[in-house]
Formats: structure tokens, C-alpha cells, sequence
């Protein structure tokens, strides 16, 4: 997916506050070479306890209320790299919003890996002001009918937001961590370059909350994680409200990834299943380590995902439960990996 999985590039190379809108923003149309359907922009910014989120909302052109859908960006990115997939959504009958995260983009604030009472209640207000506009549907008033897709960083944040707030109906998170401190420090093991990278993509310890950067500094010099370290890590971590991650969760995780592996979406798997959640699992080629990230494929599983548990269109299929990627040989004319897929009606998780 252009927008969902772009995270990965960027890398290698409370509850109480008020939205307030800052710039009324304007619509503008924007309409594909390919796709006849108008689709609705407006660019705004909001103000979450002194912090500015820089925005854009898609919409169809035509009347009626529509389910909505966050999409969520990748460490290093901005609400920028959405923006073809936003549209795409749009054209497709969804009301979408994409943000640039704190720290990303022209939003202001300090980066706090997503943490609760920041980047989790920011999406809280996001939905707030979906909930306020005459575009999307309610299944209540204050409650819109809404997804959440995002790769890497984003994908976080969609299992984050479905665990604090029951507002959520539906994720579809990529490529992700389920548990951050065992993904930067598996086993005790400090992983001293992808850390790095992730300081240095967000520009800087400065930019980060300064518990993090006194966390990382420590670290960085001792070279072995401390139980203060995991702990600051494990509090923003998915697995934090697993217990509470209760709809259905799409799980699309990388098979080239050193970052986050499998066993990170494995973990996820389980835990959502058992609090009764439809979860279907899709081990994509690429990843953090690069490779192909399938990006038509990603979009178009999201889309039939989101249609049936967003849309309503039960008679949509979503797929398999569990579906693999695997290399079929090499094209012959440009040498490029030919992708074959294998599926199972049930995810059979991960063996020693």
C-alpha cells in the first residue's frame, strides 16, 4: 500500500482535551486521471493541549454520511505519504483522516513512541472531530463508525487506539510491534543499530520526550537494556491494553523484517483472538529489511476488510484467515521475484 507501507523506507534510509480548530481549512477537488469520482480535501489544524496536529480530510463528493477511516503514517513520515491511499478510500465511499503525528511534519510536540496520554489520546480527539461532521455515520451520537489502518509506527498506533478507545471498530495495522521493548530488546540483547535509527530518523534526541531521551542515552552507553527501560517501552506498547483490543484486526506483518518480526504479529494474533476478535494474519514479502511489500495486494485486502466490517457488506470476503507470500522463481525478463501466495482457512501461529 503506497501510503500504509511506506514507513519502512523512512527508517532504513487526556482524555479531557479539547480540539480546537485552528485554520478553518478550504475544499478543494481532487480527481485521479484513472477515476472519474470526486473527492472532497480540506487541510486543517488542530489544537490538542497546545499541540498542533497538521490534518487533511477526504471525502466523497456526493451526499450521505460514510464510515470513516484514520490512516496512520510511519515513523520518520507525515500525513503526506497517506494521501494517495486517503483518496482512494474516499473514492470508494469512505470519510478519511490523516495526521501528521507529533514531532512529524509541520505538527508540533515532542515524539513520545506513541505513548498513551500523547499520540494515543490525540487519536481520541481525531475521532472526536469525526464524530462532529455531517460527512461520516454515528453509530451513536459522539461515536462514528471508523477504522484505523498504518504501517510500522502507524500500525501501533491502530492497535493502541483500539485498546483505549471503544470507539474503534475496526484495524488494520502493518508491519508492527506488539511489544516494543521486546522488539528493541529481545531476549536482554540491545539492538544497538535499529534503535539508533530510530532517534536519528526522528531527528534527534531533543525531539523526543525527554524520558525517552534519558532512556536511550543510558542504554546507548551501558549497552544493556535495564528494567526502567523496558518498562517506559512496554507501557506504549500494544500489548499494554492487549487484553482490551476486542474487534476485528487484520494483521499484515513482514517476512523480511529484523525489526519487527513475525513473532511480534504471532504474539498479537493470540492475544486478540482470545478476547474473542475475528483476526486474520498476512505474512507479506518485504519488510523493515526491504524487499516487495506487495503494495496493490495490501490496499485492495484492506479495502475488503474495512467493507465488510465498516461498510457492512457482510457478503464482502476478506480473505483467508492466514495467507503467505512465497518466491516462485524469477521473471526472466527483468529479473525481477515472481510472488505466489499459499493460504489456510486457520492460522497455524509460529513453531519452535
Amino acid at each position: 500500500m503506497r501510503g500504509l507501507l511506506k514507513g519502512p523506507r523512512r527508517l532504513v534510509a487526556a482524555a479531557a482535551a479539547v480540539v480546537v480548530l485552528v485554520g478553518a481549512g478550504t475544499w478543494t477537488a481532487a480527481v485521479a486521471s484513472a477515476d472519474t469520482r470526486t473527492v472532497r480535501e480540506s487541510d486543517q489544524v488542530m489544537a490538542v493541549d497546545g499541540v498542533r496536529l497538521d490534518t487533511s480530510f477526504f471525502a466523497p463528493a456526493g451526499p450521505g454520511r460514510h464510515p470513516a477511516v484514520l490512516l496512520a503514517h510511519g515513523f520518520g513520515g507525515s500525513k503526506d505519504d497517506m494521501r494517495g491511499q486517503a483518496e482512494d478510500l474516499a473514492r470508494d465511499g469512505y470519510a478519511v483522516l490523516t495526521w501528521s503525528a507529533r514531532g512529524f511534519g509541520t505538527s508540533t510536540g515532542k515524539i513520545g513512541l506513541n505513548d498513551p496520554k500523547a499520540e494515543v489520546a490525540d487519536v481520541s480527539r481525531l475521532i472526536d472531530w469525526l464524530a462532529r461532521r455531517p460527512e461520516v455515520r454515528l453509530d451513536k451520537p459522539g461515536d462514528p463508525r471508523v477504522g484505523l489502518a498504518g504501517g510500522s509506527y502507524g500500525g501501533a498506533i491502530s492497535l493502541l487506539a483500539a485498546g483505549y478507545d471503544h470507539r474503534v471498530d475496526a484495524i488494520a495495522p502493518a508491519i508492527t510491534y506488539w511489544n516494543l521493548a521486546d522488539a528493541l530488546f529481545p531476549n536482554g540483547v540491545f539492538k544497538k543499530l535499529w534503535t539508533g535509527i530510530f532517534f536519528n530518523t526522528g531527528g534527534g534526541c531533543a525531539r523526543f520526550e525527554p524520558a525517552l531521551c534519558r532512556m536511550y542515552d543510558r542504554v546507548a552507553e551501558s549497552g544493556t537494556p535495564d528494567a526502567a527501560a523496558r518498562k517506559l517501552l512496554e507501557e506504549r506498547s500494544p500489548s499494554a491494553v492487549g487484553s482490551r483490543i476486542k474487534v476485528p484486526t487484520l494483521l499484515l506483518q513482514g517476512q523480511t523484517d529484523s525489526l519487527f518480526t513475525l513473532a511480534q504479529s504471532d504474539a498479537a494474533e493470540r492475544a486478540i483472538r482470545a478476547n474473542g476478535a475475528p483476526v486474520d494474519v498476512d505474512w507479506i514479502a518485504g519488510g523493515h529489511d526491504g524487499g516487495d511489500m506487495e503494495a496493490g495486494r495490501v490496499q485492495a485486502r484492506v479495502r475488503a476488510w474495512f467493507d465488510h466490517y465498516l461498510k457492512g457488506g457482510k457478503s464482502a470476503g476478506t480473505g483467508p484467515a492466514f495467507r503467505i507470500t512465497r518466491t516462485g522463481g524469477v521473471n526472466s525478463g527483468d529479473g525481477t521475484a515472481q510472488l505466489r501466495g499459499a493460504s489456510s482457512a486457520a492460522y497455524p501461529g509460529l513453531r519452535d
